[in-house]
């Protein structure tokens, strides 16, 4: 199984490098097009190097050859963590037919994980149709695996933690945004599919990573109480972690 694990991390590393474009188009709020011809950071027409993950970035010494435009770390990481992410995925999935919504579902909240970390906002444009799509082969994945009688349970799921999101985003005036609330229907979609427990800790492991990391930015000063960290990247750990600790105990793992 190592050479599957050894696929799934290039296809993984492929993906990332997709992502990269997708996540600057984010940033900079332009088409995705715009910058597909583009070297991934900075507006030099790419070269063919350019295209292959981790290689673009690999020789250039954190900056552009030509223009001395800086990678930046967030960039950086997008490959790397998208191409674990996928061998996590097979690894603890294994050969199920919802795989494929797995995989979809790391991708995309991949995606918004690093937007949100750079600007503070989950896009629709990403994130409704990431959505959609997850469910669709969740319940397709689910269908085939005969397990379709558990997608009823993974959309309470999805909208209890949405809704259970949408108070304290109308409360607190920006400490949880609607992207969170929109982003809560994914995450405990899939959560949910392994039961509430999984939904539950989902949850809570968001509030806690982030009640955690809040602490220690405070006690180095690096944040004051009056700001505000991205809750995008906590929720996405805290449904990873709750769906790795599901899947562990399935049969699935190979």
């Amino acid at each position: 199984m190592v050479q599957l694990h050894l696929v799934a991390g290039l296809l993984g590393l492929l993906g990332g490098r997709l992502l990269v474009t997708l996540i600057r188009a984010e940033l900079e709020r332009v088409p995705v097009r715009s910058v597909t011809s583009c070297r991934p950071t900075c507006g030099c027409p790419a070269r063919p190097v350019d295209y292959a993950p981790v290689l673009w970035w690999a020789g250039a010494r954190g900056s552009c050859s030509r223009c001395h435009e800086p990678t930046g770390v967030i960039y950086r990481l997008v490959e790397p963590v998208t191409g674990a992410a996928w061998v996590g995925a097979v690894w603890l999935v294994g050969a199920q037919w919802t795989l494929a919504a797995y995989l979809w579902m790391v991708t995309v909240t991949v995606a918004l994980s690093f937007v949100d970390l750079r600007s503070y906002r989950l896009p629709n444009r990403v994130l409704v149709p990431g959505t959609a799509v997850g469910a669709v082969l969740l319940a397709a994945g689910a269908l085939l695996d005969g397990r379709i009688g558990d997608i009823p349970e993974a959309l309470a799921a999805g909208l209890v933690y949405s809704v259970t999101l949408l108070i304290p985003a109308l409360v607190t005036r920006g400490a949880i945004g609607m992207g969170d609330v929109k982003l809560a229907f994914l995450l405990g979609l899939f959560a949910g599919y392994h039961g509430w427990e999984a939904a539950v800790a989902a949850l809570a492991g968001a509030f806690l990573l982030a009640g955690a990391v809040g602490v220690l930015l405070l006690a180095l000063r690096r944040i004051t109480r009056r700001d505000h960290l991205p809750f995008g990247p906590f929720m996405v750990a805290g449904a990873w972690f709750a769906i790795a600790r599901a899947l562990a105990g399935s049969p699935g793992i190979v």
